[in-house]
């Protein structure tokens, strides 16, 4: 939506708080899919937990016959049946257990998840669109503070602030058609002045400012750049519709290039962002172009992940799926064993992928992040 020239500083604790209710809404809806269809099938539903029962559990209690729980690993969620527990006490031939509804009723509840993020995602994207306008692909030809580093940068002491239009260095205007162009041209007139003060005219409000600053030895003066995005508005809510699956579909397909990328060794493990990255991307984006920007990365994240679980991966619903059609072409069910012993494995496949991201989440935004 925008182009960020550095790793920003956390971002106010209001937007970071936004995007965590927006993260979390996608795992419940998704898991409310799950909840609902099973319930409606007469599926026992045992517990719907918000996060993975791993380490302590933050809260729980049972209201009627289900136990509603929140974890302390807020990275997922899950909806718990009575075939979950070989304990369980619901007799083995009971239509309650999943196991011993009719075929359809199991796809059915295996894909309502995915369906609910898909439509989810869609329904806000269009929303934005409509309310806010299309992003057209460029930005505007201006060149904004998206923030000052820390009180010692040559920035803030000169007086910048977030928010000001940067309109000439030196008496020579910032101007151009490119604005990754104008961009490179501000970054360079810094580095060329590297410890030696120079006049910046910035538009703060209507009201026009000469601030004097002295980039430092690396020729930077300690703020982060940002365009601002231009929106086109829409003709019609048909033509919102059209351009919302279109983005989506593009977005779809990107995903999928970088998954190529990645195997093919061209985009390393450390790129790949969890939920810390992913709430401070998106709290820094709704702190520099508003609030539409973190609903669009909030749709895009809930389409994706429809995409994800799709696939035939053991412990996701793509391979609970994938087992439901073998059983459907073979005209009985995948053995017991062979299941379990996949999704064994698979599950500590994700579990191993969770924990390395959360690594690089924890690195990248805590301990290293000008990386």
């Amino acid at each position: 939506m925008y182009e960020l020239l550095a790793i920003p500083d956390i971002s106010k604790f209001g937007s970071i708080l936004m995007m965590l209710i927006f993260i979390s809404v996608l795992i419940i809806a998704h898991e409310m899919g799950h909840f609902f269809v099973a319930r409606k099938c007469g599926i026992k539903v045992e517990r719907f937990g918000f996060g993975l029962p791993f380490g302590p559990t933050l809260w729980s209690k049972k209201i009627g016959d289900v136990e509603y729980c929140i974890h302390a690993c807020l990275f997922g969620g899950y909806v718990a049946f009575a075939d979950d527990d070989p304990e369980n006490p619901l007799p083995k031939d009971s239509p309650e257990r999943f196991e011993n509804q009719p075929l359809l009723s199991r796809f059915a509840v295996m894909v309502a998840g995915v369906t609910v993020n898909a439509i989810l995602g869609w329904t806000l994207m269009f929303v934005v669109f409509m309310a806010w306008g299309y992003p057209s692909g460029e930005a505007e030809r201006r060149v904004m503070i998206g923030g000052v580093a820390n009180a010692s940068a040559p920035a803030a002491q000169a007086g910048f602030a977030k928010g000001d239009e940067l309109k000439s260095i030196n008496n020579q205007t910032i101007a151009g058609k490119d604005y990754m162009a104008m961009v490179k041209n501000v970054q360079a007139v810094f580095k060329e002045n590297a410890t030696r003060p120079i006049e910046v005219e910035v538009l703060r409000g209507k009201q026009t400012r000469a601030l004097t600053v002295t980039p430092n030895k690396a020729g930077t003066i300690g703020i982060q750049l940002a365009a601002v995005q231009r929106y086109d508005a829409l003709k019609s809510p048909v033509d919102g519709a059209v351009k919302t699956s279109s983005f989506l579909g593009t977005v779809i397909v990107k995903q999928f290039e970088a998954f190529g990328r990645l195997f093919t060794g061209q985009m390393a493990l450390k790129e790949l962002a969890g939920p810390i990255g992913i709430v401070k991307q998106g709290a820094a984006m709704i702190d520099q172009n508003g609030i539409q920007t973190g609903l669009m990365l909030t749709a895009i994240i809930s389409v994706i992940l429809a995409v994800m679980n799709l696939l035939p991966i053991p412990a996701l619903d793509g391979g609970h799926i994938f087992f439901l059609l073998i059983e459907a072409v073979k005209g009985s069910p995948v053995k017991q064993e062979v299941r379990e012993r996949f999704t064994q494995y698979g599950f500590m496949g994700l579990l191993a992928l969770i924990v390395f991201i959360l690594g690089n989440d924890v690195y990248n935004v805590f301990i290293n992040p000008g990386s």
